[in-house]
């Protein structure tokens, strides 16, 4: 019995381990949104200011490299935003597998507890029985 709560606690901490791994994958996901929807920002900004500055060559040639730029950053943000995603469901069904896992070590330890519990309660019915006959047994003599 005590075997299993050892594995009980084990298997808990695991899981506890791969929600945290998940939490941080997450983050990193809301931060790459996050930097991609900044660099977004940036381009809407910066294509105002080149669309009224439209006559200055410089400016637009600028422009014209800064958003390459920052088009790569978002093709590179999307592709790292892909891998991550595939982390993410790898991470998701990890963590699916070891609470079912878990459930199952928690299932087979309160079945044998509950067996038991009941062949000890069974066991103090037959005692209590003899003491009750044999009780009956020294009245009547």
């Amino acid at each position: 019995m005590a075997k299993l709560e050892s594995l009980i606690h084990i298997q808990k901490h695991a899981v506890d381990e791969k929600q945290k791994i998940l939490a941080r994958l997450y983050r990193e996901q809301e931060t790459l949104d996050t930097d991609k929807k900044t660099i977004q920002d940036q381009i809407e900004t910066e294509s105002r200011v080149a669309e009224k500055m439209d006559n200055d060559v410089l400016l637009q040639l600028s422009f014209s490299n800064f958003l390459m730029s920052a088009k790569a950053k978002i093709d590179q943000a999307d592709l790292d935003l892909e891998k991550l995603e595939t982390r993410i469901t790898l991470a998701q069904d990890d963590i699916r597998t070891a609470f079912e896992t878990l459930k199952k070590t928690e299932i087979v330890h309160r079945t044998r507890k509950d067996k038991e519990r009941k062949e000890r309660a069974k066991k103090e019915a037959i005692e209590l029985d003899e003491i009750g006959i044999e009780g009956y047994r020294r009245k009547k003599n």
